[in-house]
């Protein structure tokens, strides 16, 4: 009878080990699939590190768009007008002729009104009705950058220092930065006193889809 009872034990035993192991094992699949949260902002930061650990230098940055000027508040209030007032995001934005784009205008705490530091593109998606609509048909950078461009028209335009950011089958995103040593052609920073200026240029289906440039608040 102790026989009996001992090897029962030691069934009972096995068997609740193996289906402790076969947990674990599953614990860690799950986990090993688990996507990390961080992960985009970790790959985006890695390429620009990348790109800026290399021998490959920017100079050939957008500064204007369709006659508005980075940081030139007389070029912009000529363009937009001075009616016009920022929005909590410390925005400005406005639309198109045919309200097809929408051009946003982001103005740094502190600076003076129409003061732009930054310039943001895209298709109008037509839901914010009310913007002030410009008298362009389309916007355009003093490089030629406008929405609808490829891939290749726009790295002609802009040089091969850049950084692919999520690159996929249908969609990337060209990332150029001007930071300080790399500055010895263009003055673009020493000249608007600012410690970084970045461009980014998103296409899906090889089509500029949306695109913006400017300086990083200091």
């Amino acid at each position: 009878m102790k026989n009996i009872l001992m090897i029962i034990f030691t069934l009972l035993l096995l068997t609740s080990c193996n289906k402790l192991q076969k947990e674990t094992v599953g614990e860690s699949e799950r986990t090993e699939f688990v996507p990390e949260p961080d992960q985009a902002e970790r790959l985006k930061y890695e390429a620009i590190e990348k790109l800026k650990k290399s021998n490959c230098v920017f100079s050939e940055s957008d500064t204007s768009i369709s006659g508005i000027i980075l940081r030139n508040s007389e070029s912009a209030t000529k363009i937009v007008g001075s009616e016009n007032s920022i929005d909590k995001f410390d925005q400005y934005r406005f639309y198109s002729k045919l309200g097809n784009e929408t051009l946003t205008l982001t103005q740094y705490p502190g600076d003076s009104k129409n003061q732009i530091s930054i310039i943001e593109v895209e298709k109008s998606d037509k839901t914010n009705d009310g913007f002030k609509k410009l008298n362009f048909d389309s916007f355009k950078t003093e490089k030629g950058i406008k929405l609808g461009l490829t891939k290749k028209q726009i790295v002609e335009k802009l040089g091969n220092c850049y950084a692919p950011i999520d690159s996929t089958k249908d969609y990337i995103e060209l990332y150029y930065v001007i930071e300080q040593p790399k500055d010895s052609k263009s003055k673009i920073l020493e000249n608007n006193n600012m410690p970084k200026y970045f461009a980014s240029y998103k296409l899906r289906n090889d089509k500029l889809e949306k695109f913006e440039f400017g300086f990083e608040y200091p």
